[in-house]
Protein backbone atom coordinates (compact mmCIF):
# COMPACT_ATOMS: atom_id res chain seq x y z
CA UNK A 1 0.00 0.00 0.00
CA UNK A 2 1.50 3.63 -1.21
CA UNK A 3 1.46 6.48 1.20
CA UNK A 4 0.52 9.88 -0.12
CA UNK A 5 3.15 11.83 0.51
CA UNK A 6 1.97 15.80 2.02
CA UNK A 7 2.34 18.31 0.36
CA UNK A 8 5.58 20.48 0.73
CA UNK A 9 5.82 24.23 1.07
CA UNK A 10 7.76 26.20 -0.09
CA UNK A 11 8.53 29.09 2.64
CA UNK A 12 10.79 31.95 3.63
CA UNK A 13 11.37 34.04 6.69
CA UNK A 14 10.96 38.17 6.08
CA UNK A 15 10.47 41.43 7.41
CA UNK A 16 7.84 43.29 5.08
CA UNK A 17 7.73 46.96 3.62
CA UNK A 18 4.65 48.82 5.12
CA UNK A 19 2.14 49.10 2.51
CA UNK A 20 2.56 53.22 2.50
CA UNK A 21 6.42 52.39 1.94
CA UNK A 22 5.51 50.04 -1.00
CA UNK A 23 3.44 52.31 -2.92
CA UNK A 24 6.33 54.63 -2.69
CA UNK A 25 8.60 51.96 -4.21
CA UNK A 26 5.92 50.92 -6.52
CA UNK A 27 5.61 54.29 -8.24
CA UNK A 28 9.54 54.29 -8.24
CA UNK A 29 9.46 50.63 -10.02
CA UNK A 30 7.05 52.21 -12.57
CA UNK A 31 9.18 54.93 -13.95
CA UNK A 32 11.99 51.90 -14.29
CA UNK A 33 9.69 48.82 -15.56
CA UNK A 34 9.44 50.44 -19.22
CA UNK A 35 13.40 50.71 -19.79
CA UNK A 36 14.05 47.14 -19.55
CA UNK A 37 12.50 43.95 -20.13
CA UNK A 38 13.52 41.93 -16.57
CA UNK A 39 11.60 40.14 -14.31
CA UNK A 40 10.27 42.83 -11.67
CA UNK A 41 8.78 42.35 -8.23
CA UNK A 42 5.15 43.33 -7.65
CA UNK A 43 3.21 45.27 -5.49
CA UNK A 44 2.50 42.88 -2.23
CA UNK A 45 6.14 40.92 -2.57
CA UNK A 46 8.45 44.30 -1.52
CA UNK A 47 10.10 42.01 1.27
CA UNK A 48 13.65 41.20 2.78
CA UNK A 49 14.42 38.15 3.63
CA UNK A 50 15.65 36.76 6.53
CA UNK A 51 16.22 32.72 5.79
CA UNK A 52 15.33 30.65 2.59
CA UNK A 53 13.71 27.81 4.10
CA UNK A 54 12.85 25.88 0.49
CA UNK A 55 10.41 22.98 0.27
CA UNK A 56 8.91 21.66 4.13
CA UNK A 57 6.92 19.14 5.06
CA UNK A 58 3.47 20.60 6.75
CA UNK A 59 4.76 19.18 10.37
CA UNK A 60 8.01 21.14 9.68
CA UNK A 61 6.02 23.98 9.15
CA UNK A 62 3.96 23.87 12.24
CA UNK A 63 7.40 22.89 14.48
CA UNK A 64 8.62 27.10 12.54
CA UNK A 65 5.80 28.44 13.07
CA UNK A 66 5.65 27.50 16.75
CA UNK A 67 9.65 28.55 17.26
CA UNK A 68 9.12 31.83 15.79
CA UNK A 69 6.58 32.78 17.88
CA UNK A 70 8.73 34.25 20.38
CA UNK A 71 10.60 36.00 17.65
CA UNK A 72 7.45 37.62 15.82
CA UNK A 73 7.66 41.15 17.43
CA UNK A 74 10.70 42.63 18.29
CA UNK A 75 12.02 45.85 19.69
CA UNK A 76 11.86 48.51 16.53
CA UNK A 77 14.09 49.37 14.24
CA UNK A 78 14.55 51.67 11.84
CA UNK A 79 15.35 50.32 8.16
CA UNK A 80 16.28 52.57 5.57
CA UNK A 81 17.20 51.20 1.87
CA UNK A 82 19.10 53.92 -0.04
CA UNK A 83 21.09 52.26 -2.83
CA UNK A 84 20.74 49.76 -5.84
CA UNK A 85 22.88 47.35 -6.68
CA UNK A 86 23.51 43.58 -8.04
CA UNK A 87 24.31 40.22 -7.17
CA UNK A 88 27.04 39.01 -8.58
CA UNK A 89 27.39 42.83 -8.89
CA UNK A 90 26.27 45.32 -11.90
CA UNK A 91 28.63 44.38 -14.52
CA UNK A 92 27.27 41.01 -14.68
CA UNK A 93 23.95 41.31 -12.88
CA UNK A 94 21.37 38.32 -12.11
CA UNK A 95 19.56 40.25 -9.48
CA UNK A 96 18.52 43.87 -8.83
CA UNK A 97 17.84 44.90 -4.90
CA UNK A 98 17.58 47.99 -2.49
CA UNK A 99 19.65 48.18 0.30
CA UNK A 100 20.75 50.60 2.70
CA UNK A 101 23.17 50.76 5.93
CA UNK A 102 20.50 51.83 7.96
CA UNK A 103 18.75 48.48 9.81
CA UNK A 104 21.72 46.21 8.35
CA UNK A 105 22.91 44.94 11.62
CA UNK A 106 19.96 44.63 12.94
CA UNK A 107 18.30 42.65 10.22
CA UNK A 108 21.76 40.79 10.31
CA UNK A 109 21.54 39.37 13.71
CA UNK A 110 17.61 39.12 13.36
CA UNK A 111 18.48 36.61 10.51
CA UNK A 112 21.39 34.90 12.89
CA UNK A 113 18.83 34.37 15.42
CA UNK A 114 16.28 32.63 12.87
CA UNK A 115 18.60 30.60 11.71
CA UNK A 116 19.55 29.55 15.24
CA UNK A 117 16.34 28.74 16.34
CA UNK A 118 15.09 26.67 13.58
CA UNK A 119 18.61 25.08 13.41
CA UNK A 120 17.72 23.94 17.15
CA UNK A 121 13.88 23.68 16.64
CA UNK A 122 13.57 22.45 13.22
CA UNK A 123 17.12 20.74 12.59
CA UNK A 124 17.06 23.08 9.42
CA UNK A 125 20.53 23.68 8.11
CA UNK A 126 21.93 27.18 9.02
CA UNK A 127 23.05 30.12 6.21
CA UNK A 128 26.39 28.94 5.05
CA UNK A 129 26.81 32.67 3.22
CA UNK A 130 27.28 35.84 4.95
CA UNK A 131 23.89 37.62 5.54
CA UNK A 132 23.63 40.78 3.02
CA UNK A 133 20.09 42.40 4.11
CA UNK A 134 18.59 43.24 0.60
CA UNK A 135 14.97 43.84 -1.18
CA UNK A 136 14.99 41.97 -4.70
CA UNK A 137 13.70 44.46 -7.48
CA UNK A 138 14.15 42.07 -10.56
CA UNK A 139 16.01 38.89 -11.99
CA UNK A 140 17.34 38.91 -15.11
CA UNK A 141 17.91 36.45 -17.66
CA UNK A 142 20.81 38.02 -19.91
CA UNK A 143 23.48 40.14 -18.34
CA UNK A 144 23.03 43.31 -19.31
CA UNK A 145 21.44 46.48 -18.14
CA UNK A 146 20.50 49.54 -20.44
CA UNK A 147 22.21 52.43 -20.21
CA UNK A 148 19.45 54.86 -19.77
CA UNK A 149 18.23 52.42 -16.63
CA UNK A 150 21.48 52.88 -14.66
CA UNK A 151 21.41 55.96 -15.01
CA UNK A 152 17.75 56.17 -13.80
CA UNK A 153 18.77 53.40 -11.13
CA UNK A 154 20.99 56.42 -9.89
CA UNK A 155 18.41 58.51 -9.09
CA UNK A 156 16.82 56.19 -5.92
CA UNK A 157 15.34 58.08 -3.21
CA UNK A 158 15.47 56.68 0.98
CA UNK A 159 12.92 54.02 1.38
CA UNK A 160 12.62 54.28 5.58
CA UNK A 161 10.19 52.67 7.55
CA UNK A 162 10.02 51.10 11.50
CA UNK A 163 10.26 46.97 11.34
CA UNK A 164 9.13 45.65 14.49
CA UNK A 165 7.51 42.15 12.90
CA UNK A 166 9.04 39.34 10.99
CA UNK A 167 6.70 36.61 9.13
CA UNK A 168 7.03 33.40 7.45
CA UNK A 169 5.83 33.58 4.14
CA UNK A 170 4.82 30.71 1.60
CA UNK A 171 5.71 31.30 -1.85
CA UNK A 172 3.62 29.19 -4.58
CA UNK A 173 5.68 29.41 -7.19
CA UNK A 174 3.29 30.36 -11.11
CA UNK A 175 3.74 31.00 -14.93
CA UNK A 176 3.14 34.73 -13.84
CA UNK A 177 5.65 34.61 -10.80
CA UNK A 178 5.58 33.42 -7.45
CA UNK A 179 2.46 34.54 -5.02
CA UNK A 180 3.26 35.13 -1.97
CA UNK A 181 1.20 34.60 1.48
CA UNK A 182 1.33 34.74 5.33
CA UNK A 183 2.33 31.52 7.27
CA UNK A 184 2.87 33.04 10.47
Amino acid sequence: MSKIKPELIRAFVAVKMPDEISEELENFLAELRPLAKLRWAKFGQFHITLKFLGELEPEVINIVKDSLLPLKNFKPFEIELSYIGAFPNLNSPRVLWLAGDKGAKELAALSKKVNEILFEAAELPKDEKKFKAHLTLARLNNFFLPEELVRKLGTVKNFSWQCSELFLMRSELTNKGPIYSELL
